[in-house]
């Protein structure tokens, strides 16, 4: 019984999360990267990396039959924290950062999540997750009333 209602809310966040991957094409603009951005990315990409597979490793042990969807459902995850990422450094407008904190929040809830059912149960995962979900919900608010002018400075 858990693991079918813990399938149907794995595929309903799939989908809201490639619905952001709509609000992410929809937003584009031509990259326009300099050395120093690249740089913060190449780091951004090595550490974000490595804390997805620390909490892979962690719950992936006891998520037994249900491990290929949680392993989709990471990496549709971790594509969408790149990409708003990837995004917000390109435009830099007071919209992008908005999406980028409801992503990162949207990633530590989901994370406590996974903790809480797949590593150890901890009331603390629990609140956090709640919390955190109420928060990505607000900025995902503030992304669509703010404005799209982009902050970044044009140099020459």
């Amino acid at each position: 019984d858990f693991k079918n209602s813990f399938l149907y809310v794995l595929l309903s966040y799939k989908v809201c999360y490639l619905l952001l991957f709509y609000f992410l094409w929809k937003n584009h603009k031509p990259i326009n990267y300099n050395g120093v951005d690249i740089v913060y990315l190449v780091v951004f990409f090595v550490i974000w990396t490595f804390i997805v597979y620390e909490v892979y490793d962690a719950t992936q042990e006891a998520m037994g039959d249900i491990r290929l969807y949680g392993i989709i459902y990471l990496l549709i995850l971790y594509v969408l924290f790149n990409a708003a990422v990837f995004h917000y450094v390109n435009v830099r407008s007071s919209r992008s950062l908005w999406f980028l904190i409801a992503i990162l929040n949207f990633v530590i809830s989901d994370s406590c999540f996974a903790l809480d059912r797949f590593y150890v149960q901890s009331i603390q995962f629990q609140v956090i997750n709640a919390i955190y979900q109420l928060l990505a919900v607000f900025f995902l608010v503030q992304f669509k009333l703010s404005s799209p002018i982009s902050l970044k400075l044009n140099r020459f």
